[in-house]
């Protein structure tokens, strides 16, 4: 009855081809045995009459007696030859280990000596368990067997009569070498399955790593023609982005910079090499695992793990790149930051209040019946700061349109009487710096969208009066090119307030800023 792993035709074809083997084993013993003893014979020759020529003449009679056994031992080298089944080449075995037995056995009963009965019984099972991959439960039955042909001569008298001596030790011994030749044949069975096992493994992984390969290369050659193909879209979308830059500039919401091919080719250069590196990991892994064939799998694999969590994080690394190179494609343009101009030393009393007139003015221009009241409060305080005036003027700008557009609406929609009011205060820190706030009474912000406020491209604006890129631009003006903060908050009384903080520039900075007015001055 077949165990459950022989049930597998892969580990079956295995354990056929171990078995072929161990005929060759079992036959070249047999043939060494014999060619062992035509030495002695013929030494047993050479030195005649001496003490040598009685060693070499007993050991000789020793093997003649076994030379049936081991006759037949050598006949396995030519068994092996053939396409032989595994139940086939265990059957012959089993008929070998029990025939040889009953012969040795007999043969020593013949003789009246059992003291070399059981090594020889010994010999021949350990000998058949190593090499030839039986089941675990057959050795232990072909031991028993032995044991129970010896024990069956043994308790008989010899031929001339006279009991034999020390069964029962010798009993005990075949038991033993019987449960020892059991245990090595379970080793060996559960080690060839084990070997197969991670043989089987190895395989599936080998097939998986060369699918993996031929994947990312398709996925390297894919991202080639995506590169050249966001080559030309990033020249048309450059001429977009002259456009949207124009048109920021005519609703005084800021100005686009250059950088979209650079921020589109960030991703696929990441994509580009961690291809590149997972194509070397592999042959790497190639090389490893050809490095020593003779390594235990469990080793071979345990020693390749880095190089497959590497493999696995690359692989994770190109999906990441791959979505961000995606998005950046979907929305056709990438807001970048332009190059900081010089700072200066400006009043920010004086710059707020000349945008203030421009805001207001440039609404009255466009909607004639619009009215508001503006209020300054400004800080005598608040003095000169290190800015960029021209961007700083910019986020005035686009602040005071949006207060001045959200009053707008508003009365448009009241039903009932409604004042526009805009209060437009500034504020001397205790650090040294400057808060900017711009309230108006409008309808306020509603605090679903305020985390969206300064996304690039949100606008709440109907298409066509907006682009959605003015608060975007003001903030990173304000957070990333003054190191400052700008935040929103209800207004009191209703409506919304823009915060602006600006922090105070140390003495380097001033006189950095110095110096750049003094040259604007002589420009």
């Amino acid at each position: 009855m077949p165990l459950s792993q022989e049930r597998d035709v892969g580990f079956c074809t295995t354990l056929t081809a171990a078995s072929h083997d161990g005929l060759r084993v079992v036959g070249s013993f047999g043939l060494l045995t014999l060619v062992a003893y035509a030495l002695a014979r013929l030494v047993s020759a050479i030195a005649t009459g001496t003490m040598m020529d009685e060693l070499a003449a007993g050991f000789g009679d020793v093997l003649s007696d076994k030379l049936f056994v081991l006759a037949i031992a050598a006949v396995f080298l030519f068994l092996a030859r053939f396409d032989l089944s595994l139940r086939t080449v265990r059957v012959l075995m089993a008929v070998f280990v029990l025939t040889a037995g009953v012969f040795l056995v007999y043969d020593d009963f013949l003789r009246g000596d059992f003291n070399l009965t059981a090594g020889w019984l010994a010999l021949l099972l350990l000998l058949v368990a190593g090499a030839v991959p039986l089941q675990p439960i057959q050795t232990l039955l072909l031991g028993l067997g032995l044991t129970a042909i010896h024990t069956a001569f043994a308790i008989q008298p010899a031929a001339d009569g006279t009991p034999f001596g020390g069964e029962i030790r010798r009993f005990v011994f075949l038991l033993l070498v019987t449960f020892v030749a059991t245990a090595v044949e379970s080793a060996l069975y559960q080690g060839r399955h084990a070997q197969y096992r991670g043989k089987r493994k190895l395989e599936r992984l080998r097939h998986l790593l060369t699918t993996q390969n031929t994947r990312l290369a398709l996925q390297a050659r894919a991202v080639e023609n995506q590169n050249a193909r966001l080559e030309d879209q990033a020249e048309k979308l450059e001429a977009q982005q002259k456009q949207l830059v124009q048109q920021e500039k005519m609703a005084s919401l800021g100005q686009l910079t250059g950088g979209i091919a650079h921020e589109l080719k960030n991703p696929l250069n990441f994509i580009t090499n961690f291809a590149g590196l997972s194509v070397e990991l592999l042959e790497e892994f190639r090389e490893e695992m050809v490095e020593d064939p003779s390594r235990p799998v469990g080793e071979a694999l345990e020693a390749s793990g880095d190089i497959l969590d590497d493999l696995s994080t690359n692989a994770e690394k190109i999906r990441e790149h791959g979505r961000r190179a995606d998005g950046i494609i979907r929305s056709m343009l990438a807001h970048s930051r332009s190059r900081p101009g010089p700072r200066r030393l400006a009043r920010i009393n004086t710059l707020l209040d000349e945008y203030v007139g421009l805001a207001y003015h440039g609404m009255r221009a466009e909607h004639q019946s619009f009215n508001v009241e503006i209020v300054r409060d400004f800080d005598d305080a608040v003095g000169e700061l290190a800015i960029v005036p021209e961007e700083l003027g910019r986020v005035f700008l686009n602040v005071l349109d949006n207060a001045f557009a959200a009053t707008r609406k508003h009365a448009e929609a009241s039903e009932e009487p409604y004042e526009a009011r805009v209060r437009i205060a500034t504020q001397a820190l205790a650090s040294g710096g400057v808060e900017i706030r711009v309230e108006d009474n409008g309808p306020g912000i509603p605090p679903e969208i305020r985390d969206q406020i300064f996304q690039p491209f949100f606008t709440t604006k109907p298409t066509g009066e907006g682009t959605g890129l003015g608060l975007s631009l003001s903030y990173e003006i304000v957070v990333n090119g003054h190191s400052g903060e700008f935040d929103i908050e209800d207004a009191p009384g209703g409506g919304a307030a823009f915060v602006i903080r600006l922090p105070h520039a140390d003495e380097q900075e001033r006189d950095d800023a110095a110096l750049a007015a003094l040259a604007a001055q002589r420009r």
